[in-house]
């Protein structure tokens, strides 16, 4: 039978569920056409036949999505009696079609909804360019391969980056369960041996059990970080257990980690690493604690409630279920069974220490998790069916053709090289990412320390200028002291000179007031019995006249005794205003204390309640020598 004839054969096949060369035998004879197929045609088109047949078998793409892959069939038998590079497994685009279209639909089911309408489009467009063929058969059935296969790449990354938030965000979610448990465990088995104030509690189960699994979840329960943390735990609740009569030996051992504590709890509170406020404001609660522990000061130790912790027990390891598990790894599709019916899943995550497996659909969501034990009795029953995947049109040419296994396809159509090189690329594209994370790592950690350093420097430079500043404030104070004492000293002198002085002038009033007295007695003794009035008005004029003269010649800054009052006054001359007629006298301290005129001062020194108190003065020889003049 001509090529042309026999597509035209396959081209009107009414019926899919039939092998193409008994679709084509069944149309001959219907029509009564004597005309066959060659024994090659015979030969091509049986091996297609059992190789479609085997595909539909062993790799089964869920209804409608397969009936649309039916005309494909139809296609293919076309193609096998006409083009060469049919004959070779893997070599044809058709191939590649089919291959792509089952590993993009391997987890399609109805289900998705809007999900799986994008494939569903997309392989609509594809079987209907491809079938263009028979119209035109210059189609280029290598573009629309690879602009599937392009679309198809798009769409398993993108669905593997879903899977991976899902993992991620499950093993974080693990990684975080199990942190807050360690934590719980290590602060409560301090707790049990040591009790504490209630405010420290409240601090050790608020920021620090938060800061705590921080410190896990960035460095791992393996970490000298994790280590370190712990024991600052155990310092922190040994420090606070007083004693009656510390010896000196805990006493140092309480000054050395009161010392060190604080920097060590800034260093750690992650928690709130945020907020220096709250930072300063727990550590400070600590502090006060400590404070009243180097007092001797009693402190209200109690035993602290424990953080809830969740019992649950550790999975039991189950060597069974292992065994059960080991033929299936990460990235395995499986036909599951539901409630709604068989669940096309895709196995994305392997928890050993919980026994725990994660399932993800086409989308790459989380549709399922089920623990170890649940799955291996679902095989045991066999309600969990192995799903295939790869080059499954391909493999199931090259089986047809004699090729028992994958690899012999593979190394046939040298997929197996190419697979080859990039799995290389992707164990050397993993050793860049994790040389990259270890290096980030190494940065990160680097800069916390140098973070911490710088803390630390800060910290030191703080307390070296506090200390600076109590040292400055401290000699300060001594300056003012002395200068205070040297004041004080100043006063204490300048008080004895005055008082020396008060007394010369109180020697030099009382002397004076004892020659007073001498001349009144001598004047009251030997004074004429009788004076007429004339006598003694001009007797007074004379002296008034000569006393007047005389207070002209008062010097500047003469002493003078008043006792016109009640209470002596000693005062200095300090201002004798000419053209005012009046003198100004000032105590000491320069203050005012009394203003005279000169008629106002002849007259206190006629009548004797002033005295000159200057030794030397002129004017006091005067006043005596005139007042000796006159009582003669």
């Amino acid at each position: 039978m001509l090529p042309d004839e026999l597509i035209e054969y396959i081209r009107n096949s009414g019926t899919y569920d039939l092998p193409p060369l008994e679709a084509i035998l069944a149309q001959t004879e219907s029509i009564g056409d004597p005309a066959l197929p060659t024994r090659e045609q015979v030969a091509v088109l049986g091996w297609l036949g059992a190789a479609l047949q085997a595909w539909e078998i062993h790799y089964p793409i869920e209804e409608p999505l397969a009936a649309k892959l039916q005309p494909l069939k139809v296609l293919s038998a076309g193609l096998a009696i006409t083009d060469p590079r049919f004959l070779t497994p893997g070599a044809h685009p058709l191939h590649k079609i089919l291959d792509t279209i089952h590993a993009s639909a391997i987890g399609w089911q109805p289900r998705l909804g809007r999900a799986g309408q994008a494939l569903d489009r997309q392989v609509t467009r594809v079987v209907e360019g491809a079938l263009q063929w028979f119209e035109d058969r210059e189609t280029d059935l290598d573009a629309i391969c690879s602009v599937l296969m392009s679309a198809a790449e798009r769409d398993h990354e993108r669905t593997r980056r879903m899977a991976q938030r899902v993992v991620e965000t499950e093993q974080g979610r693990v990684k975080t369960t199990r942190a807050k448990k360690q934590a719980a465990q290590m602060i409560n088995a301090e707790l049990t041996r040591y009790p504490a104030p209630d405010g420290i509690g409240e601090f050790l189960k608020g920021p620090w059990y938060a800061s705590a699994q921080l410190v896990l979840l960035k460095f791992g329960a393996d970490s000298e970080q994790w280590q370190q943390m712990s024991q600052t735990t155990q310092k922190l609740l040994d420090s606070l257990q007083t004693q009656e009569e510390p010896d000196e030996e805990r006493r140092q051992y309480i000054f050395d980690v009161v010392t060190q504590l604080p920097k060590d709890l800034k260093r750690w509170l992650l928690n709130l690493h945020h907020d220096q406020e709250a930072v300063n404001d727990a550590v400070g609660l600590v502090e006060f604690a400590h404070l009243r522990v180097l007092r001797q000061q009693p402190l209200v130790l109690e035993k602290i409630e424990l953080i809830p912790v969740d019992a649950s027990e550790e999975p039991e390891r189950n060597e069974a279920h292992q065994t059960a598990l080991t033929d299936f790894e990460v990235g395995q599709w499986f036909i599951l069974p539901s409630a709604d019916g068989p669940l096309r899943a895709q196995l994305a995550l392997k928890m050993d220490d919980e026994h725990q497996l994660l399932f993800t659909n086409q989308a790459g969501l989380k549709i399922l998790q089920q623990d170890y034990s649940e799955f291996a009795g679902l095989i045991a029953q066999n309600l969990v069916i192995p799903l295939r995947d790869g080059a499954s049109f391909s493999a199931c040419l090259a089986t047809a053709a004699g090729l028992s296994t994958v690899e012999e396809l593979d190394e046939f159509t040298g997929v197996a090289a190419e697979r080859a090189r990039q799995k290389e690329e992707e164990r050397q594209r993993q050793e860049a990412l994790r040389l990259e994370q270890e290096r980030l790592e190494r940065e990160r950690q680097q800069r916390l320390e140098q973070e911490r350093l710088e803390k630390e420097r800060l910290e030191q430079e703080r307390l070296q200028q506090e200390r600076l500043e109590q040292e400055r404030l401290k000699q300060e104070r001594l300056e003012q002291e002395r200068r205070e004492k040297e004041r004080h000293q100043q006063e204490q002198l300048e008080r004895e000179r005055r008082e020396q002085e008060e007394a010369k002038n109180q020697e030099k009033i009382d002397e004076y007031r004892r020659q007073k007295r001498e001349r009144s007695e001598r004047m009251g003794g030997g004074a004429p019995a009788s004076n007429d009035a004339g006598a003694q008005a001009a007797g007074n004029s004379s002296v008034r006249s000569q006393s007047e003269e005389v207070v002209l010649n008062l010097p500047m800054g003469a002493w003078l005794g008043f006792h016109d009052g009640d209470t002596p006054l000693l005062a200095k001359l300090a201002v004798h205003d000419r053209e005012l007629d009046q003198y100004f006298f000032v105590n000491r301290e320069g203050i005012k204390m009394r203003q005279l005129s000169k008629r106002e001062l002849l007259n206190l020194l006629d009548r004797g309640l002033v005295d000159v108190l200057e030794a030397n003065s002129n004017f006091r020889e005067e006043v005596t020598r005139i007042r000796d003049d006159s009582e003669e």
